[in-house]
């Protein structure tokens, strides 16, 4: 072969493959805005209906989608949307549907929305459903690509640092207040987190220099999540000027119900004096700021376990046989701060008014009114036949045992929405109290209000 036809098949290959070049570019610019397109679009459920396997009426129901319910439209498919809803893909006749076209940053958005209330603080090694959450908002950014198990492990911390470098955060690899706020447009007060706040043992670390007695109590006491992990109540009345352990017990239930925000330093001052105020007013008990056997009972369900005056048996035992009949108390869901007073995975124990049947159910989440699932199938089996033997909207005025309370609210009996536990229950159901709202049109329900009011006038 000559040197110029050498040189004349490398200009036809070099042609080639540029041309090929060309066309790959072509076609990926043609190809990337209609995925966009597809991904970025929402949709509201405008009847209730059944989300299908496939475009067929009679193929297997997937879920039951109350009317209001948002999905994110993947693909059409004749007369049928293919749709994402929460865990579920699946099939919706394009008729029941209302589209939203929104732009890539405010579709994400509310698909992060869509996955419940925020989170607290989490940290690498956690494991609960907090980090499902941190997982699935990860994921729905594009910097997490692994499995959605819940767990705290290489992949989070890499893509949480990822996310923290991109939004010029601290890249520690831990979700902290500022992170989660980041992604969720908030930070819940309730933790689930395993592991000691990192900046706490800085500041006790830092402080060393002072006296000991100080350094003790800075470090001795922390902040909880649940009423219930406080233990049991102080052992005596609590007043200005006191201190010790029983104090801080004080200070870590009225932060957990929202009236404290101070130091947990077991010292009983202006703060906490002022915290306790407010929280005996709204208890309809004598705002004097003194903390004694009424208080605690409304507070850890039970009195100081030192009665103040003589303790022989026979009062033990009559304060005992008391205390075995629960008061039912009303909680406002906003100004009661609810959804502290019964954390995240809170384990309740729930009470048909009307028929009498109880049965065990677990908090997963819920901002504007708290949505349960049942514990175990057992305790489905019992829902379900609470409703009759088929599931339904119908607001039934409850009971809830919770931590040595009784509170009064209302459920509906209907599967809908996020599983996350293996109950034979597909979804989770809802629960309100006094002035909660529903989480569609984020309005008061008269439906609940009246379950609830009729709830408050029973006893467990």
């Amino acid at each position: 072969m000559t040197f110029s036809k050498v040189i004349s098949t490398k200009k036809s290959i070099q042609t080639v493959i540029c041309l090929a070049l060309s066309f790959a570019l072509m076609i990926g610019s043609i190809f990337i805005p209609v995925v966009d397109a597809l991904a970025t679009d929402t949709g509201t459920v405008s009847v209730k209906v059944i989300l299908r396997t496939s475009a067929d009426k009679n193929s297997k129901a997937l879920q039951t989608l109350p009317k209001g319910e948002k999905v994110d439209l993947l693909s059409t498919s004749g007369d049928w949307y293919k749709v994402q809803y929460g865990k579920y893909t699946g099939y919706l006749m394009k008729k029941y549907i209302k589209t939203n076209s929104t732009s890539v940053g405010s579709s994400s958005s509310s698909k992060i929305d869509n996955i419940g209330s925020a989170p607290g603080i989490m940290r690498i090694g956690d494991d609960n459903s907090d980090v499902k959450k941190l997982q699935e908002a990860l994921s729905i950014l594009g910097y997490y690509n692994g499995k959605i198990d819940g767990i705290y492990g290489d992949g989070t911390t890499e893509a949480v640092k990822n996310y923290q470098k991109a939004k010029k955060l601290d890249a520690d690899g831990s979700a902290g207040y500022d992170t989660v706020t980041s992604l969720f447009g908030s930070c819940s007060k309730t933790t689930l987190t395993t592991q000691p706040d990192p900046a706490s043992s800085a500041t006790t670390s830092s402080s060393s220099s002072s006296s000991s007695s100080s350094s003790s109590s800075s470090s001795k006491y922390k902040s909880v999540s649940s009423i219930g992990e406080i233990g049991s109540a102080p052992s005596k009345t609590l007043r200005e000027g006191d201190s010790g352990s029983d104090v801080a017990k004080l200070q870590q239930a009225l932060e957990v119900l929202g009236y404290y925000s101070g130091t947990i330093d077991g010292d009983f001052g202006s703060g906490t004096i002022a915290a306790l105020k407010r929280f005996q007013k709204k208890r309809g008990l004598k705002d004097d700021g003194i903390a004694g056997a009424g208080t605690f009972r409304v507070i850890f369900g039970s009195s100081s376990s030192t009665s103040s005056s003589s303790g022989s048996s026979s009062s033990s035992s009559s304060s005992s046989s008391s205390s075995a009949k629960y008061k039912t108390e009303v909680l406002d869901w906003f100004d009661d701060n609810v959804t502290s007073v019964i954390p995240k995975n809170a384990k309740i124990t729930i009470k048909d008014v009307r028929s009498g049947k109880t049965f065990e159910a677990v908090r997963w989440s819920g901002s504007n009114h708290l949505d349960a699932e049942p514990r175990t199938s057992d305790d489905t089996a019992t829902l379900k036949s609470i409703y009759g033997g088929s599931w339904s909207w119908s607001r039934r005025p409850i009971l809830i045992l919770y931590n040595g309370h009784v509170y009064a609210a209302s459920m509906n009996g209907m599967p809908h929405g996020t599983t996350t536990i293996s109950n034979g229950f597909d979804g989770h159901f809802c629960i309100h109290f006094k002035n909660s709202k529903t989480h569609g049109t984020k309005k008061v329900d008269s439906d609940h209000q009246s379950a609830v009011n009729s709830a408050s006038n029973a006893t467990w």
